[in-house]
């Protein structure tokens, strides 16, 4: 498989401070089964080929969070200094957020505990710390968009995310 070219020219820079975390599911972006089941197979690189073949100049999420093997990681995929592209979302929350893409479809798959335990102390918690946020700045896609939609999905609970995020405070 080819390697994604890295196209920062296409990408806008982030200039307002980051006052946002959104959580999304990747099934809404890429028409590819891999944005849609997440397996225990490391399936990034697939969703990488999806953004070629859409031209964007990233993957459309600053983080994505996958199930390899027996554990979830947490891989960069745009760099935070720059903007994703949601025109669903109004510009002023878009343009100050960061963007958390969970692999696979969560309309139809329950999370598990571990994924929202990975979520809350891999990424929001070290967030919420860095950007001096609190967890009411913690976003669904669906709780921001100007559309009718599911993401990041009907199993996501966003109170099992608070509860993580609490557990793992950085004092």
């Amino acid at each position: 498989m080819a390697r994604p070219l890295l196209r920062p020219s296409l990408l806008k820079v982030r200039r307002r401070k980051v006052m946002w975390i959104i959580i999304h599911h990747t099934a809404e972006m890429y028409d590819r089964p891999e944005a849609k089941i997440d397996n225990p197979i490391y399936q990034l690189p697939n969703v990488f080929s999806g953004v070629m073949e859409k031209k964007q100049g990233d993957v459309n999420y600053n983080y994505v969070v996958e199930k390899v093997k027996e554990d979830y990681i947490a891989v960069v995929t745009r760099p935070y200094v720059y903007l994703c592209d949601w025109p669903d979302i109004p510009e002023n929350i878009n343009n100050s957020a960061v963007h958390i893409g969970l692999m696979g479809s969560y309309d139809f798959k329950i999370p598990e505990k571990r994924m929202y335990d990975v979520v809350a102390y891999r990424l929001i918690n070290p967030m919420l710390k860095s950007f001096g946020l609190s967890p009411s700045r913690i976003k669904l896609h669906k709780e921001v968009s100007n559309e009718d939609i599911s993401c990041p999905g009907e199993f996501i609970d966003k109170g099992r995310i608070i509860t993580a995020v609490r557990r793992f405070v950085i004092k």
